[in-house]
């Protein structure tokens, strides 16, 4: 009776039950009650994080996202240059996809040269046009005066 209550209070611990080691002969299979992930194929391409080009004016300077061609930026959740410092530029675009969901034109952000140095991350999220899913990426920036 006293090993039944003990079989029953280890099986309600849950996850704070110690872990019998098993008995099983090395290199045997281990079966888990967990999915499997998905493995991606081995020749996907990297991913390289998109860039910024700056176009310097008088009193500003615009920052426009430079994404490999045929790729789309997520208008979903846009651009975003967080500087180091707590600031944050989004860059948006004036057009969007029928569905809302990818620009149509580069997103881009204008500050004022003022602002500058901007040291920071810059985070976009895109789809390359050969695969279907989308990619979050992240950059270190430094955008100086010149």
């Amino acid at each position: 009776m006293l090993g039944l209550a003990a079989l029953a209070l280890a099986a309600c611990a849950g996850d704070r039950a110690p872990v019998a080691k098993s008995a099983s002969p090395a290199g045997a299979s281990v079966v888990s009650a967990l999915p499997s992930l998905p493995t991606l194929a081995p020749d996907l391409r990297p991913v390289v994080a998109p860039d910024l080009e700056l176009a310097f004016g008088t009193d500003s300077v615009r920052l426009t996202i430079s994404v490999e061609p045929g790729a789309r930026v997520n208008a979903l959740l846009p651009p975003v240059l967080q500087g180091t410092d707590g600031r944050r530029f989004l860059l948006r675009a004036p057009t969007v996809s029928a569905d809302s969901a990818y620009f149509v034109e580069p997103a881009s952000v204008t500050i004022a040269r003022s602002a500058l140095p901007i040291r920071g991350t810059l985070r976009t999220s895109f789809c390359r046009s050969d695969e279907q899913l989308c990619r979050s990426a992240e950059r270190e920036v430094v955008v100086q005066n010149r």
